[in-house]
């Protein structure tokens, strides 16, 4: 999602800085570029956990580019037992894992970006949630405690910026993703959730809200929580 939301963001024009915690991962995307796409990124591997790494990242898109007027935050696990642990069987390394990803990589790009006069003004966050932000998962109990984290943190990060830097929140369903077919072929019974559109969505439906979100088209809309979902939590 992240992926097709920076190929969508290119593809306008935009100048886009990427990051991603698998070089090798990072390298093949910029390899795929255009020349002209080329021209307009700028790439590195970061650890969100790594607040320096973060904040020097930014720092540094920002200085090539001569401004900073997006995020988009699609960092994120699912953990490693999804759907098959309840709560009580739940080990502390996993919710450990979970949190750290997922509510403290969040935290440390919003308190870094949010720094007054540090984004441009009337610039938008956007943080990638889940339809678990607004519901319980059976067997995925501390994976929708971060999801509900996520939401919580951006209405409060809208509130807290109020006109200078809009936050909003992506809820994606089950989208078709590496990740999502990594779960699939875990778990032959993984929960599934019944939707009004009966289909997993794509990626780039959920690029295309985000890209609206980050657009000048959105300019008074924050500390919403859009869903992308077929409907789940309708």
């Amino acid at each position: 999602m992240g992926l097709a939301t920076a190929k969508t963001l290119l593809s306008r024009g935009a100048m886009v800085a990427l990051c991603d915690l698998n070089q090798d991962s990072l390298e093949q995307v910029v390899d795929e570029l255009d020349a002209d796409c080329r021209k307009r990124s700028f790439a590195r591997r970061v650890d969100l956990n790594d607040r320096a790494a973060l904040k020097a990242f930014l720092e540094d898109s920002k200085a090539h580019f001569g401004k900073l007027d997006g995020i988009a935050n699609f960092a994120g696990t699912a953990g490693r037992h999804l759907g098959t642990e309840a709560v009580w069987e739940t080990s502390d390394d996993e919710f450990d894992f979970i949190m750290k990803v997922n509510v403290t990589g969040m935290f440390y790009v919003l308190s870094e970006a949010l720094k007054p006069g540090f984004m441009s003004l009337g610039g938008s966050i956007v943080q990638i949630g889940s339809i678990f932000s607004m519901q319980g998962f059976n067997k995925g109990a501390v994976y929708a405690t971060s999801k509900h984290a996520a939401l919580g943190m951006v209405r409060s990060a809208a509130k807290e910026a109020g006109g200078r830097v809009r936050v909003n929140c992506v809820l994606p369903g089950a989208v078709d993703t590496p990740m999502h077919r990594a779960n699939l072929a875990r778990v032959p019974d993984f929960p599934a959730i019944s939707t009004p559109i009966p289909r997993a969505g794509e990626a780039q439906e959920v690029a295309n809200v985000t890209v609206f979100l980050l657009s000048d088209e959105s300019s008074f809309v924050t500390g919403a929580a859009w869903s992308v979902d077929g409907g789940a939590n309708a």
